[in-house]
């Protein structure tokens, strides 16, 4: 007779557990995401403000354009006053207009040298000589800033001197 060996049973509880214990591989993990992750942010961070610095130095430069502009810009001081050399009266002939500008805004100075600053006589006849009663205009336009226009009508009746405010 033979003997037999008694068979063992295997219960699907009695599976030998391989690595119970994965907690420093769980850290580990978990360190590569969060480094990923930070690296990820420093990058997107770093263009949005790259961008920001970026207009922001072009809104700079627009505003500092934009001084330039406004304190080159003319203004009239005081009155406007056609001359008139000779005949006064209906028959009279202006033959200068004085007035004075000054630059706005306590800006810088504003070169007046002929080439720089064109100043532009126009009236409907386009003639050298101001009669009575025409209306002129009288455009200063300099290198940069805004054009100064000055606008009037010469009297019906001329003086020597005659204020066109």
């Amino acid at each position: 007779m033979k003997l037999s060996r008694p068979k063992k049973q295997i219960s699907l509880n009695s599976t030998p557990k391989l690595a119970s214990d994965q907690r420093g591989i769980t850290g580990l993990e978990t360190a590569i995401v969060l480094i990923a992750f930070v690296v990820v942010s420093s990058v997107f961070a770093f263009a949005a403000l790259s961008t920001g610095l970026f207009s922001s130095d072009k809104a700079k430069e627009t505003h500092t354009a934009g001084l330039a502009e406004a304190r080159g810009t003319l203004e009239l001081k005081g009155s406007v006053v056609a001359k008139v050399s000779g005949t006064t009266g209906a028959t009279g002939v202006v033959t200068s207009v004085e007035f004075q500008i000054s630059n706005a805004a306590a800006g810088e100075a504003i070169d007046m040298t002929p080439g720089n600053t064109v100043i532009k006589y126009s009236d409907k006849t386009q003639t050298v000589n101001l009669n009575s009663s025409t209306e002129f205009t009288i455009e200063m336009i300099p290198s940069r800033g805004a054009v100064l226009f000055i606008g009037r009508r010469t009297p019906v009746s001329l003086e020597a001197s005659n204020n066109l405010d």
